[in-house]
C-alpha cells in the first residue's frame, strides 16, 4: 500500500557544523539570501543557507573534506557562484548577483481571463542517505484556474535517471510506502489571500517579516528596483521539528521552505499569472525499523517559468485530455524529442550544478 504524503518528504537534517558562520547576501539590497544550496565536487548537497543566510552543513562527511573545499552554491533567484573555502570556521560573507528574468513575450488577448497557463522548465532531486536516488527534469505547462477547480499539468518533454543501487537500498529498508511529490504545487488563489492567516510586519527595507503566532515563518522581499517580489516561507517553526508516526513509520521534518518569485510587486493583484519561479525544499527524517535508525533524504522541487499566457474555461475545457491533476503521478521513463537541457541559458535558468551533471549517465542512470 503506498501512502500518498502531501505534507513532507521524509528526511534527516543532523550534525550541523555551529562554529561556521558563512553567509550570503544579496549584492543589491545587502540582505541576507535563505536557501541557498551549497554542493560539493560530486553535486552532493552538503548545506544550505537558514532564513538569516548563514550555512547549516548536514553531517554527511563534510568534516571530512579537505580544505580548501571547492563548493558551487545555487538559487532560484541568483547568479550561479563557484567558491573555494578555504576554512569552515569564522565569519565569511559571500555576495550573490540577481538572475536576470527572460520570459516569452505572449500577446495578451481580450477574451476573459479564466484560466493561467505557465510553462516551465521543471527539475526534480530526490536524496536517501546522502545519496542521488532519482533525477528528473524537462518542460512542463501547468494549467491554473482562477475561479474554480484544481490545477493540471501535463508534461511536454523530460528526462528521468535513477540510481538503481540506492532505489533498491530504499525498498529494502523502507519499502513501498511513499509517492514521492516530484512536482512544485501551485496554489490557484491570489498571493494575499494565501497570507491573510499571517501577520505582516514591515522593517523599512524591501523586506516584509511574516508571523505566525510571533515566530517568524517567512518575509516578502522587493528587489532594488522594485519590479519583483519574493516570497520565502518555512512550514517548520524556527529551532522546532515536526514529528510524525503513522504505524511503524515515524518521520521527523527539519526544513520544509518554499520560495516562489513574482514579476509583480503589488500584495493585492498578484496571480500565478505573476510567478516566475518557484522552489520547494524539504528535509526531514524517516525511521521504518528500529535496526536502521532513522535515515536522511531530501527533496528538492524547481520551476522555471518560461512563458505564461491565459485562455478561457472554454479553451481549457477543449485541452483537458491528457491532463493530470496528482503531483504523484511520476514518470517513469524519459520521454523527449528535444534536447531542452540545452537551452537552459537562453532563458537565464541555472544549469545543473557540474557535480550532479558528471553523474548524469553514471551513477543516475536515464531511464528510457
Amino acid at each position: 500500500m503506498k501512502l500518498k504524503f502531501t505534507f513532507i518528504l521524509i528526511c534527516l537534517f543532523a550534525g550541523l557544523l555551529c562554529k561556521a558562520q558563512i553567509q550570503f547576501i544579496d549584492e543589491q539590497n545587502k540582505l541576507p539570501i535563505p536557501s541557498v544550496n551549497v554542493y560539493d565536487g560530486t553535486g552532493g548537497l552538503i548545506g544550505f543557507t537558514n532564513k538569516n543566510g548563514v550555512v547549516r552543513f548536514l553531517d554527511n562527511g563534510v568534516k571530512k573534506q579537505k580544505l580548501p573545499l571547492a563548493v558551487t552554491v545555487q538559487h532560484i533567484s541568483y547568479e550561479t557562484k563557484s567558491i573555494s573555502l578555504a576554512s569552515l570556521d569564522g565569519k565569511q560573507m559571500y555576495s550573490l548577483a540577481p538572475r536576470p528574468l527572460v520570459l516569452n513575450e505572449v500577446a495578451v488577448n481580450t477574451k476573459a481571463k479564466e484560466v493561467v497557463v505557465l510553462k516551465g522548465y521543471f527539475r526534480s532531486l530526490e536524496t536517501f542517505n546522502h545519496q542521488h536516488k532519482y533525477f528528473a527534469d524537462g518542460i512542463v505547462e501547468f494549467f491554473i484556474p482562477l475561479k474554480k477547480g484544481k490545477t493540471k499539468y501535463r508534461m511536454v518533454d523530460y528526462r528521468v535517471f535513477i540510481d538503481s543501487t540506492v532505489v533498491k537500498d530504499y525498498n529494502a529498508k523502507m519499502g513501498p510506502f511513499f509517492q514521492i511529490p516530484r512536482f512544485t504545487e501551485i496554489d490557484s488563489r491570489k498571493l494575499a489571500d494565501r497570507l491573510n492567516d499571517l501577520v505582516k510586519e514591515n522593517d523599512r527595507s524591501n523586506r516584509i517579516r511574516l508571523l505566525k503566532k510571533g515566530n517568524e515563518v517567512g518575509y516578502l522581499t522587493t528587489d532594488a528596483d522594485r519590479s519583483n517580489v519574493q516570497l520565502y516561507l518555512d512550514k517548520v517553526l524556527p529551532d522546532t521539528v515536526v514529528n510524525e508516526k503513522l504505524f511503524s513509520l515515524e518521520a521527523k521534518t527539519f526544513h520544509e521552505v518554499t520560495i516562489e518569485n513574482y514579476n509583480a510587486t503589488e500584495l493585492n493583484s498578484i496571480t500565478p499569472f505573476n510567478l516566475t519561479a518557484l522552489y520547494q525544499n524539504i528535509v526531514a527524517s524517516l525511521k521504518r525499523k528500529k535496526e536502521y535508525g532513522h535515515i536522511p533524504c531530501e527533496m528538492l522541487n524547481e520551476l522555471y517559468i518560461m512563458e505564461s499566457r491565459y485562455i478561457t474555461e472554454e479553451e481549457y475545457k477543449s485541452n483537458q485530455k491528457g491532463l493530470m491533476k496528482s503531483i504523484y503521478t511520476t514518470p517513469q521513463k524519459s520521454n523527449y524529442k528535444t534536447r531542452f537541457w540545452e537551452k537552459l541559458e537562453d532563458y537565464h535558468i541555472p544549469v545543473i550544478n557540474d557535480g550532479l551533471a558528471k553523474q548524469l549517465g553514471e551513477g543516475l542512470q536515464l531511464i528510457h
